[in-house]
């Protein structure tokens, strides 16, 4: 019972989420970070590009790592505490414009502001702050002239330093959300005049610490806790333009779990709740211009059981648990989703970057996670795995539809089998039958007639799991036909599990027929998988159905 609880507070979250997704994007767009980057160059990743281009990716997270002439560096690493210089990266700019254009490094962001490290910089520091945000604008002018979409932000507290938290030598907590607020503008000003249309991936915005993520008071909690980065979040707002938007990875969402609907419900509280803790005249502007986003950690599918950081198999296998999680942090997040990982690559960069100290395998993830590539493709972009699917299957003889019946022959004029139907009780007047007269390529063909609200259906024949894919196709003429696929649990359908897939129908073809196609993956808590093709019709219109077929995909790695 309580499963089935949480699947329906999901689903109702994900109907809030998706709806900002269609918004504010038209394909879900995939970045990997990773220790791998860490110690690059710019120069490094011109070397890696074209291997990078074979994998699902669309950017990266780049690291700035260049020497200058006194022997410093302009680092990510020490961006908050070593002032940087402009002309050490002019050289550079052409070189990150030849990367953008790869197709895995189009939606790249550099890597900026950061928690500081040995010792926090003081809200009253005007010269350490003046520091940030001059780097911070050198940063911007970077990603802009470079072609990037933008820069990332990691302000989270490795070191300790307790930047956001007020302590006890501090000043009064109401004094310090002000110093914060204003550190923000400071620091966040010039950025957006600098890029104005950028795009800022952080790690954590509002999700920062958890606490909030599940507290029902989040601004009465920070409070208590003298926590000040809502302030500083709200410095960000005050001069933030219309043209950028700022992406709130929700780090968090490592542990995260599919079958908890942990995606649905972060997503939830980073778009409605966490607001509160805002000044309200920038919740608008929150609303309007801060995507949700989630992380995935690749090491929590390769790491040995045992680990804190550890998924184990479902059904038997890491790659489903890993592909679960990605389909609903897809679905839930507004446009993107990144990857972090640690002791594997994306592609083999050995004696093409430096090599880094860390332990870092030259086994790439695919490799690792046998399938992991597949598994991506086919949450980014269905049809794309279809295709790739299709054409594997088809060369090896496998591809050949699993129901029976797909002409929709009939020999005496009624719906054949395994084809059922369906007319509302108040009104009947209208005739669902095997029409063997039309039919695409034949004479037999499902046939409506003047039916208000009916249809015809098929199951796909067995139970399905989670995460199995499928292709249905058919060809429909005439008024008042559509078709979906919709979900059983059980027996019987159920229509609160998740959304019907609508089918999408192409122009006419031969004869006016058109010819409908989608691409389905079984979402969590479904078993039983159906098509129906559906008829509202007046008196006096005709539609057909043939040539109906489902073709199993499999799972990714299969």
């Amino acid at each position: 019972m309580m499963h089935s609880v949480c699947l329906r507070l999901a689903f109702a979250a994900v109907l809030v989420v998706s709806a900002a997704a269609a918004a504010r994007a038209d394909a879900k767009k995939f970045v990997a970070f990773a220790w791998e980057f860490s110690r690059m160059s710019v120069r490094d990743l011109s070397a890696y590009a074209d291997e990078l281009d074979k994998t699902p990716l669309d950017g990266i997270g780049i690291y700035l790592n260049e020497p200058t002439p006194d022997g410093g560096k302009v680092s990510t690493h020490n961006i908050m505490h070593v002032a940087w210089r402009r002309d050490v990266l002019v050289p550079l700019v052409p070189v990150a414009r030849k990367l953008a254009a790869h197709k895995s490094m189009r939606e790249s962001f550099i890597g900026t502001f950061r928690a500081p490290f040995g010792h926090r910089i003081e809200w009253n520091d005007d010269d350490g702050w003046a520091r940030v945000a001059s780097n911070m604008i050198i940063a911007a002018w970077f990603a802009k002239t470079g072609g990037l979409r933008g820069i990332s932000m990691d302000p989270e507290d490795y070191h300790c330093t307790a930047q956001f938290v007020r302590q006890g030598g501090d000043e009064p907590y109401e004094t310090l959300v002000a110093m914060a607020r204003r550190r923000g503008r400071q620091v966040f000003e010039g950025v957006f005049r600098e890029y104005p249309d950028i795009c800022i991936l952080s790690f954590w915005f509002l999700s920062m610490d958890h606490v909030y993520l599940g507290s029902e008071r989040p601004e009465r909690d920070a409070r208590e806790r003298g926590f000040l980065w809502p302030a500083f979040v709200d410095g960000i707002l005050d001069v933030m333009p219309a043209t950028a938007r700022i992406v709130d990875g929700c780090e968090h969402s490592y542990r995260y779990e599919s079958s908890r609907g942990d995606f649905y419900n972060a997503a939830d509280a980073i778009r409605r709740r966490l607001p509160v803790m805002l000044s309200p005249e920038n919740r608008a502007k929150y609303q309007r211009q801060v995507n949700v986003s989630f992380g995935l950690y690749l090491d929590m599918f390769t790491n040995p059981e045992g680990s804190n950081w550890y998924f184990g198999p479902v059904n038997g296998s890491r790659l489903v648990h890993f592909e679960r999680n990605l389909a609903q942090a897809a679905r839930a997040a507004d446009e993107y989703v990144w990857f972090w990982g640690e002791r594997h690559c994306w592609a083999d960069w050995r004696g093409k970057g430096p090599e880094d100290s860390r332990n870092i395998s030259a086994e790439t993830w695919n490799h690792a996670v046998p399938g992991l590539e597949d598994a991506i493709i086919a949450v980014k972009s269905p049809a794309e795995f279809a295709k790739m699917r299709g054409k594997a299957m088809k060369a090896s003889g496998r591809f050949s539809p699993m129901n029976e019946n797909s002409e929709c022959r009939t020999e005496n004029g009624k719906v054949p089998q395994p084809y059922s139907t369906w007319q509302q009780k108040k009104n009947r007047q209208g005739r669902l039958y095997g029409d063997m007269a039309c039919g695409e390529g034949d004479k037999h063909s499902l046939a409506a007639e003047g039916v208000e609200n009916g249809s015809f259906s098929i199951g796909f024949g067995r139970h399905v799991t989670a995460g199995e894919r499928f292709v249905v196709s058919l060809s429909m003429l005439g008024e008042g036909g559509s078709a979906s696929v919709c979900w059983k649990r059980g027996s019987a359908w159920d229509w609160n599990i998740c959304s019907p897939v609508q089918v999408r129908f192409g122009g006419q073809g031969n004869e006016g027929w058109r010819h409908g196609r989608a691409v389905v993956r079984v979402p969590e808590g479904v078993d039983g998988c159906g098509l129906i093709m559906s008829v509202r019709q007046g008196p006096m219109q005709k539609c057909w159905f043939d040539n109906v077929a489902i073709y199993s995909l499999g799972m990714p790695g299969d």
